[in-house]
Formats: C-alpha cells, structure tokens, sequence
C-alpha cells in the first residue's frame, strides 16, 4: 500500500481495516476462516497483481508458467514429507540421537525406536532390546514430550507460540525459552531450505531438551495465527508498520472460545 496523502494516513492509522486487509493472496486448495485477511486463490490464473502466500501442494512448474511472473511469492520452496526432511537434519542437536550400528545402541538413552524395512520397533529398556536380535537399519532415541509447542514462523522469526495442552493453546509469547530454541532450530532449516511461512512443531523433553517434531505449511491457521501472518507478510513487502490499534486488535483474540 502506498499512503499518499494525509487522509489516508489518517484511515490508516486511526481504525480503518480497509486501509489493510485484503492486501495478499494466499494460494491454496483448502478452506480458509470465513473472516481471513487474505484474499483466497486457488490458482494463479487467478492471481491480482498482489503478493501472493503459497500454502499448498502445487506444481512449480505451473507457477511459474503463469505468465505472473511480477508477483512477488511467499513460500517459493516446496515442503516435502515430514520425515524425509527431518533425517536431513540428523546429527544436529534438536534431532534424537540416531545410530546405524547395533552395537552402538546400547549407548543411546531409552525409550529407542530400531526402524528397518519391514516397520520398527519401540525398546523401551536395554534388556528388552538386548533380549531381541532382530537387526535394524537404524536406532534412535525416543522423545517423550514433557511439552509439546506450535512455533509459526516468518523466515527466521517466531511470530506466534502456542503450547497445547489437551484441545487447547496456550499462548508463550515471544520472550520464552522455547522462542530461542526456534531461532536455532530455524536457522539451521534456512541454510538449505528457502522458507517463508511455516510452522514448528518442538518438543520439550523431561530434561528440558527441545526437539523438533516436524515442519508444516502455512496451513490450518486459526484467526489469530492467520493474522499475525498477514501482518508479518504486510510489513515485510510494503514496509509499512502495522499500527498498533490493529495489533492490539489482533493480539486479543481468543482462539480457545
């Protein structure tokens, strides 16, 4: 959006959502909340000439074949399965241990999970799995989370924390333990994936160790997640801050009611 004079300024600033929603579209297949700030496409033969949000599966190819190719695009990197992009990332210290040796096993603390290609199987003592002798293409040790969060991301910034408990989510906050831990764990996503929006899956272990369960797409938002997004989005291409009466707007909802 481009303010130019001082009674737009005025719209903008002093409680006119015109001024704000509706200034990206978001490409998906699935259902959006009836009152999202995106404007929903559903291909980009139906694409405006607006920053456009990728959250679903679609063909790159058809993308970028559309002829819009002046669109900027959000999300220009394809998600693949959850576990084949999190074994790209073993060895790293949010990832449970993992050994392809059985004899290195035993040194893994348990709860293990032994993964071969007929399926796995959980150990959850040494003595239960010195007692099998059966071999498996790898061992790793099992998390049970203490505590299980939904980090969304921007690029490499937590915008939204929740930790859910039961049905429910319970908003962190951006100053928690866990935020650092998503600053850590995105960082290393970024280095080889190139993703805009997306949401982290952590686990908090009962030694305080944080863990991450999966990576997800933009997807399945509630309204408070789906607008602090839209914001995020909003500033970083028209560069211009969101003002804080639609912030606090925002900031207020309730997604448990």
């Amino acid at each position: 959006m481009n303010i130019r004079s001082f009674d737009e300024f005025e719209s903008y600033s002093n409680g006119n959502e015109d001024n704000i929603l509706g200034r990206i579209q978001i490409l998906t297949n699935e259902s959006v909340l009836e009152n999202s700030p995106f404007i929903k496409v559903t291909s980009m033969d139906e694409a405006q000439d607006l920053p456009i949000l990728v959250c679903g599966d679609f063909e790159w190819s058809a993308i970028n074949e559309s002829g819009k190719t002046g669109l900027k695009v959000y999300n220009s990197y394809n998600i693949k399965t959850k576990g084949d992009l999190l074994k790209k990332f073993v060895g790293e210290s949010f990832i449970p241990k993992m050994v392809k040796d059985r004899s290195k096993a035993k040194k893994l603390s348990f709860p293990i999970v032994a993964s071969g290609k007929k399926g796995s199987t959980t150990y959850n003592t040494p003595y239960m799995f010195n007692k099998s002798e059966n071999n498996y293409v790898s061992y790793q040790e099992k998390i049970i989370p203490k505590t299980k969060y939904d980090v969304l991301m921007f690029k490499n910034k937590p915008i939204c924390v929740y930790e859910k408990i039961n049905d429910t989510f319970k908003d962190r906050g951006l100053k928690s333990k866990i935020v650092e831990s998503a600053i850590k764990i995105a960082k290393k996503i970024l280095e080889s994936h190139g993703m805009d929006a997306y949401r982290l899956k952590i686990y908090e272990s009962n030694k305080g160790g944080h863990y991450l369960g999966g990576i997800h797409k933009c997807s399945d938002l509630n309204e408070r997640q789906s607008n602090l997004l839209y914001i995020a989005l909003y500033e970083d291409h028209y560069g211009y801050a969101v003002p804080t009466w639609f912030k606090n707007k925002i900031n207020s909802i309730d997604v448990n009611n």
